[in-house]
């Protein structure tokens, strides 16, 4: 179908020049933080607002963006990197640097084309650089955005929501990742431990995840404000994860599995209390030619908190540990918890907000780590004056099973029982469309054994959103 409404055409063609100019000129990676994981739509940014201070680091192009906005276009990009070493312990002392593109375009329907409450979704991202997981002899990759080094299709899916957006569903090349096991506040982290993911679901099963997508489909129902079910069924094949397809090997074929992932959700806000609504600026207003004062209204504000359970299971020829037979079927659950427990005041979302994470996959037989916990503070605004930037600590605790232990020492490499890690960070958020984040990592048994020494990672993540 093509767009029947003729000024977007007029809009594509009129700035040719603007959106050629801007091409070559450069926040976040896929672990996006909640403020930018919808993609919000652009809107015209006032001539006054100087470039950095506004949302994107190529601007509004000229009034192009917005434009194309309104007419259902709505194009995004996000680069992010690290760099990072280890000048204490692990196999050997290494350091290293990795980036992650991310863009696409999603498309707004019901404008385009008049398809009422449907969007669709085509993305692509491109991987460069190395880790220096090898080096420090870590199961968990202290740089997170190291994975299927290359340029990817990932995303190319249709959402439709119904019933006044109570129920959506989206169906095409897409992740488990994207909706399942995961919240924003993983996307601070820079070890995968806790990034993206929680880790321990896609060390155990075949879990479609960022870069690579599979042919699936989710169904997510609210029923109200503060609960919500989602259900999802994916492709698992041999494929999968091979980077030598990027993204475009879309068969499906007679050897493939697939998996079946439901969560529940529960949203709620405790001790909530009024305060005032922010006023986009302070100025009288003129009403019959007098000047009155602008209306301040209120609303709820307490402390924010998002549980979530799941579950997956999955049919597909799984290897076992030691063994040269395949079961045919894995399972898991997961459990998600993370609580605001102090706001400085009410009209602000500066505070301190914890969260933990349990994985249990109990066969010992084809899960690397049957059982993690994860736990996390997140303080957003510590320092004063410094209202948007955070201030992260974290911990990993994977536990490796039994099967796994007993494969692994029978060829020499020792007897992993666990992995331990602690993070911190300090996000300086520049501005809307930059970051920068100095870290550390504490490394405690790499690979589990206690054969490789402790290992003090050094690092630093910054992004820019276009």
């Amino acid at each position: 179908m093509f767009p029947r409404n003729p000024a977007v055409y007029a809009a594509l063609f009129s700035s040719v020049l603007p959106i050629t100019a801007f091409t070559q000129t450069a926040n976040n990676t896929r672990g996006l933080p909640a403020e930018d994981r919808d993609f919000p739509r652009a809107t015209p940014e006032p001539a006054s607002v100087p470039w950095w201070q506004g949302d994107y680091a190529t601007g509004d192009w000229f009034g192009l963006r917005p434009r194309l906005s309104d007419h259902g276009l709505d194009f995004f990009a996000y680069y992010n990197a690290i760099v990072a070493g280890n000048p204490v312990g692990g196999r050997n002392q290494s350091a290293s640097y990795a980036d992650d593109f991310y863009f696409g375009l999603k498309t707004d329907l019901e404008k385009l084309v008049g398809w009422q409450g449907a969007t669709f979704t085509i993305t692509g991202v491109n991987r460069d650089g190395n880790s220096i997981q090898g080096a420090l002899g870590s199961q968990y990759d202290p740089m997170q955005l190291v994975g299927g080094q290359a340029i990817f299709l990932y995303g190319l899916f249709l959402e439709q929501k119904l019933l006044d957006d109570k129920l959506s569903i989206k169906l095409g090349r897409l992740g488990a990742s994207d909706d399942f096991a995961t919240s924003p506040l993983y996307g601070y982290y820079l070890n995968n431990g806790i990034d993206g993911n929680i880790r321990a679901v896609l060390f155990n099963t075949r879990f479609s995840a960022y870069p690579f997508a599979s042919w699936g489909a989710r169904l997510r129902i609210d029923p109200t404000p503060e609960f919500n079910a989602m259900v999802g069924i994916y492709q698992v094949s041999s494929r999968m994860f091979d980077r030598a397809y990027h993204g475009v090997d879309m068969s499906i074929q007679s050897g493939d599995g697939f998996m079946l992932i439901g969560q529940v959700g529960w949203t709620p806000e405790f001790f909530k209390r009024e305060a005032p609504a922010p006023v986009s600026d302070g100025k009288a207003v003129v009403a019959d030619k007098k000047a009155v004062a602008p209306a301040i209204s209120t609303t709820a504000k307490g402390l924010p908190g998002h549980y979530f359970f799941g579950g997956y299971w999955s049919s597909w020829d799984y290897p076992q540990f030691g063994q040269a037979s395949t079961t045919p079927a894995s399972y898991g659950f997961y459990l998600h918890g993370d609580q605001m427990v102090y706001r400085e005041n009410l009209d602000s979302d500066q505070g301190l907000t914890l969260f933990t994470t349990f994985t249990l996959s109990p066969q010992q037989n084809v899960a690397i780590v049957p059982f993690q916990v994860n736990g996390g503070a997140i303080y957003q605004g510590l320092i004063p004056g410094r209202d948007n930037d955070r201030t992260i600590l974290g911990v990993i605790y994977g536990q490796f099973s039994n099967d796994y232990a007993n494969s692994v020492s029978a060829q020499g490499g020792g007897s992993p029982s666990y992995e331990l890690v602690f993070e911190a960070g300090y996000r300086v958020q520049l501005n809307k469309w930059a970051y920068i984040q100095p870290d550390v990592q504490w490394v405690i048994q790499p690979g589990g054994t206690g054969d490789i020494p402790n290992g003090l990672v050094l690092g630093a993540q910054f992004g820019v959103k276009f």
